[in-house]
């Protein structure tokens, strides 16, 4: 049942600001906290920002597995006798910071993980690289984080007060709420992490890419190209059963590019079911929580805020669900539908045939971004129709103890 709503101090149109909080004032409070990743090429920057946009748990949970691969990295080195590789090192590498020169190929790209395995065998040193060096290619220093985390802290407390203070929130507040609750998890996980560094270092490497890979012929990249990303493709770990994120990057790019792409490339480690149910637990739940005290021009709207806040929040808990089943129910699926012993889910899903992989995903990422697009629409046309307590500001100094 939609909650009772009062027409007769309901404010139609834009609401300008001489004297009071406007509309305006709402879409840029709201807007500017809702980021926008940055990443080196335009195609990138703006894919980056839809993703952000739609799937912001799915990025904290992204942001999640970079930190502990990069945790993981720095116990590596240490187990290798290097305790002077920091996360920050780890992050820079995994971004495509450190790149080797090998006599018989072109310079390429290594993780934190093909550094160690190099240097553990003696075919490359410990790139001579320190933490102010990584610092000075960071485009954002912490003065620039710390702005940022104070304009959400402000935000979330002026929310705060004008809860206790009786006002009225719209559509498009709660939604951002929802933003600033996955920013300052990714904030977290990315800490350490240089945003987008301008610069790579170059290390020469003395040992060929042929004798790394045992004299094959086929591993250098001038005679045989069968490497997917670098000639070190090789030296990564085996899909991990209990990964979250590498099924949603399967489906996603089933749907949105059914002729194939290139191959994505697994992480060391995958975070923790938690990491990624309570992210959208409370995401989802500022959405369903915020339309019982959200004021909606119509109950149709809010029937369809709360509908699509359903769908998208059911598609979750199916894809958590699906996880731990499918992957319980994989070797059985592999023999009977393929006649193949899977050890991963994901092995029987890429089994499928071409025509089948978007027709099985399809349902489920379109659902999810429908009804996402929904609840992004209706947060911008309720500002059409607001209780005029919505413009009112927050009396602070009524917060103040009386002497």
């Amino acid at each position: 049942m939609a909650p009772a709503q009062s027409s007769q101090d309901m404010v139609y149109g834009w609401v300008s600001s001489p004297n009071v909080r406007g509309t305006r004032d709402i879409l840029i409070s709201s807007l500017k906290h809702i980021r926008f990743r940055r990443h080196r090429w335009l195609l990138n920057k703006f894919r980056w920002q839809l993703f952000a946009i739609f799937f912001p748990e799915v990025l904290v949970a992204t942001a999640a597995e970079q930190w502990l691969s990069a945790r993981q990295s720095t116990r590596t080195f240490a187990r290798l006798g290097y305790p002077q590789w920091t996360i920050r090192h780890a992050f820079f590498a995994d971004m495509g910071g450190i790149v080797v020169a090998p006599p018989d190929a072109a310079p390429f790209p290594v993780d934190s993980q093909q550094i160690a395995y190099l240097v553990e065998r003696k075919y490359l040193e410990l790139p001579d690289l320190s933490t102010e060096d990584i610092r000075s290619m960071n485009k954002a220093d912490g003065l620039a984080r710390l702005v940022t985390m104070a304009q959400m802290a402000w935000y979330c407390l002026s929310c705060t007060a004008r809860g206790a203070s009786g006002l009225g929130f719209c559509t498009l507040e709660a939604t951002t709420l929802a933003y600033i609750l996955c920013t300052t998890h990714t904030f977290f996980f990315w800490y350490y992490k240089p945003l987008d560094p301008e610069a790579q270092r170059v290390f020469t490497m003395r040992t060929s890419i042929f004798d790394i890979c045992g004299g094959s012929a086929k591993a250098v990249p001038d005679l045989m190209p069968t490497y997917t990303h670098t000639p070190l493709d090789f030296i990564k770990p085996p899909p991990d059963p209990k990964s979250l994120i590498a099924p949603f990057w399967f489906g996603l790019s089933a749907v949105l590019r059914p002729s194939g792409g290139r191959e994505m490339k697994k992480a060391k480690t995958e975070p923790r079911v938690q990491t990624l149910a309570n992210s959208r637990l409370l995401f989802f739940g500022l959405h369903i929580g915020f339309a019982w005290v959200s004021s909606f021009p119509s109950d149709t709207e809010w029937f369809l805020w709360m509908g699509s806040t359903a769908v998208d929040f059911g598609l979750i808990a199916i894809y958590l669900l699906a996880i731990p089943v499918g992957t319980y129910l994989t070797p059985w699926l592999g023999r009977v539908l393929f006649g193949v012993e899977a050890t991963h889910f994901l092995e029987v899903a890429s089994a499928l045939p071409p025509w089948a992989k978007p027709l099985v995903h399809a349902p489920f990422v379109l659902g999810y971004i429908v009804a996402r697009v929904a609840v992004l629409v209706e947060s911008v046309l309720s500002l059409r129709a607001l209780p005029e307590s919505v413009y009112q500001d927050v009396n602070w100094t009524s917060f103040l103890p009386h002497v």
